[in-house]
């Protein structure tokens, strides 16, 4: 589960995961950093943080994500975990990853390439057991993009899609999202302790959305399988989340923003040929 926070809710919040034109609905770069809580009262243990930081330049997106935690779920049972991302996202069709996870003292590190081709996302990735090959949905979104086409169907005022996404720390990669606009109201409250950290945006949603592995299936339609996790918070247009809370039945964290820094779009030069899909 914590692997999986890490995968899919910061980098749909950004997960950390716009240009800064809400209207155009883009992700705005920005670094993110975010505490994590074991459940949702006020005086909630803290257990770890994520940071996520998300970088424009004239060749596209890159993204450095990094979780760690540290927590004694019981008197028997404790956790150490980190997790360690570095993608690039080209203008294009294409994601290039590194990721590397430590679970008490075991770990995982694999490389990895996705590339569209023939209407299909085909994913290269190597691990300590060797190389595998895999062929994603093809309405699958990389990470930036899911976030880009995410924030697109809250402007346009969609209530409640489907969504592929592409979590490259995740084994079998694709997940399928059944996102929902929830009533209109604040985040969960950040513990008094944690300063209030101001999001510009002109405009937010609160959503939740339930998360299954997308298996084989193509139509947008949930699969028959139970939800992996569930997922609760607040999207603003500049593509931060907050007040995230992350449900997986016998575990519940929450993640609250407790530092953000906005960074520059780069003044790129316009393409002067027709642009190709």
């Amino acid at each position: 589960m914590t692997s999986w926070v890490a995968g899919l809710a910061l980098p749909l919040a950004a997960a950390t995961l716009l240009m800064a034109r809400s209207a155009d609905a883009q992700m705005q770069p920005h670094r993110a950093e975010y505490t994590l809580r074991l459940g949702t009262a006020l005086n909630a243990t803290r257990i770890g943080t994520i940071v996520q930081d998300v970088e424009l330049s004239c060749d596209g997106w890159r993204i450095r994500r990094e979780l760690s935690v540290d927590a004694s779920l019981t008197p028997s049972f404790k956790v150490s975990f980190t997790s360690r991302l570095e993608g690039d996202e080209p203008r294009g069709k294409a994601f290039t990853w590194h990721a590397a996870q430590v679970l008490n003292g075991a770990e995982r590190e694999m490389r990895g390439t996705a590339e569209r081709k023939a209407g299909t996302w085909q994913v290269d990735r190597t691990m300590r057991d060797g190389p595998q090959t895999m062929v994603l949905p093809s309405f699958t979104h990389m990470p930036v993009a899911a976030v880009d086409w995410l924030l697109r169907r809250m402007v346009a005022g969609s209530e409640s899609f489907p969504l592929l996404i592409f979590v490259p720390e995740a084994e079998g990669g694709a997940f399928l999202l059944d996102v929902k606009r929830t009533a209109t109201g604040a985040a969960d409250t950040a513990p008094p302790s944690q300063r209030r950290v101001e999001v510009p945006a002109k405009q937010s949603w609160p959503f939740s959305l339930a998360v299954a592995r997308a298996g084989s299936r193509t139509d947008g339609k949930p699969p028959d399988a139970k939800p992996i996790v569930t997922l609760r918070g607040r999207l603003y247009d500049s593509g931060v989340m907050d007040g995230l809370v992350a449900d997986a039945g016998v575990i519940t964290v929450a993640a609250h923003l407790r530092d953000l820094q906005m960074r520059e779009v780069p003044a790129c030069p316009q393409p002067t040929g027709p642009v190709s899909e």
